[in-house]
């Protein structure tokens, strides 16, 4: 408010930027900016109005580039919070007071683009305080703006291969123990590819010091993928004394003959059933589907049956075909629970 630029017009007098360094305006400047542009295409893009009261009003368009300290410990399930901080450099505040315009909306600020790539916004809000520097105190406007990361972008990308190459882990306890470059090529294959994946999507994150929640999820999937392999070592060793303990003791009985053989007779007798089951066709067509559809139930069942009854696996093999499942999926269960319930959903009252 200039009283000086009172007037007796019935409305405000628009004047062009090119004669606003004639009244005197704030030196305003941000405190966080890394770069701005002002935009002077095809001329200079801002105003001054003066109200026959002698209010001014200055309107510039400009574009900024803040920096934002944000931490990553919750990454990709983060919510982040970010400043714009505007003051005075040459004014303290006993010549030079920032207010924010108080209207019937909550907020002064007006966001017209809520639809970011990465971040979704979900809270604005605007402070006042103070900023020592220059020799001074100088009043500090704060836009504070609450962001949450979309998580579809890091499904995609990090959690669905991950658990894809875990689970193609998992196979090995179905190869036969004896098929040794099977289940060594197939373990290690999937400790590289996890080594690789992790190592490509590490780069294109700051160097933080401290431990992200993706990190967790590495490291936890790592550790399987690495029990897989350490799994097999263990069903080596087994069948080794085992064979130990045989060499070392009597020769088998005729009973315990017979009982080895009949275990591997059932064995064949069962892959047999699934080559010779033969269904005379039936005169109805609805008998047909009826029978179609016994006999894929009962292949399947005899699938299900010889994949997890009847083959001569190791028991070792046999215990950890429903452990790991059991124990990676009880993990996601709860890093995203953890993640995603417990620590979000209210952002904090500011401390300012």
């Amino acid at each position: 408010m200039d009283a000086r630029l009172k007037h007796s017009l019935n409305h405000s007098i628009t004047l062009p930027a090119n004669v606003k360094h004639l009244i005197w305006l704030p030196d305003t400047f941000f405190l966080n900016v890394r770069s701005a542009t002002v935009h002077d295409v095809i001329s200079e893009n801002s105003k001054v109005s003066i109200s026959p009261a002698g209010l001014i009003t200055y309107s510039s368009r400009i574009t900024i580039t803040a920096g934002c300290a944000m931490d990553l410990r919750d990454y990709p399930m983060d919510e982040q919070m970010c400043d714009l901080q505007f003051s005075t450099y040459a004014y303290t505040e006993e010549h030079l007071e920032y207010r924010w315009l108080n209207k019937s909306r909550a907020t002064p600020i007006t966001v017209k683009d809520k639809h970011l790539a990465e971040m979704a916004l979900i809270d604005t809000e605007t402070l006042t305080s103070r900023e020592e520097y220059a020799e001074g105190s100088h009043k500090k406007l704060v836009a504070r703006f609450w962001f949450k990361r979309r998580l579809g972008y890091a499904l995609l990308q990090i959690y669905v291969p991950t658990f894809m190459l875990v689970v193609l882990s998992w196979f090995s306890f179905w190869i036969p123990q004896e098929s040794v470059p099977a289940r060594v090529a197939l373990g290690s294959t999937t400790v590289l590819s996890i080594v690789t994946f992790t190592g490509s999507f590490r780069s294109s994150l700051p160097k933080v010091s401290y431990i992200k929640a993706v990190d967790i999820y590495f490291i936890v999937s790592f550790a399987f993928l690495f029990a897989v392999v350490f799994e097999y070592v263990l069903v080596l060793l087994n069948t080794g004394i085992k064979r130990q303990r045989r060499a070392s003791s009597a020769p088998l009985s005729e009973e315990n003959n017979e009982e080895a053989n009949g275990s591997k007779i059932d064995v064949f007798n069962g892959i047999k059933e699934l080559q010779d089951i033969k269904v005379e066709s039936p005169e109805s067509s609805k008998e047909k589907l009826k029978e179609g559809k016994y006999i894929s139930v009962k292949k399947a069942k005899e699938y299900v049956r010889y994949a997890f009854v009847r083959n001569e696996a190791s028991s070792i093999d046999r215990a950890c075909r429903y452990l790991f499942p059991c124990c990676y999926a009880l993990f996601n269960s709860f890093y995203f629970a953890f993640y995603e319930l417990s620590s979000f959903g209210n952002h904090p009252p500011s401390e300012m």
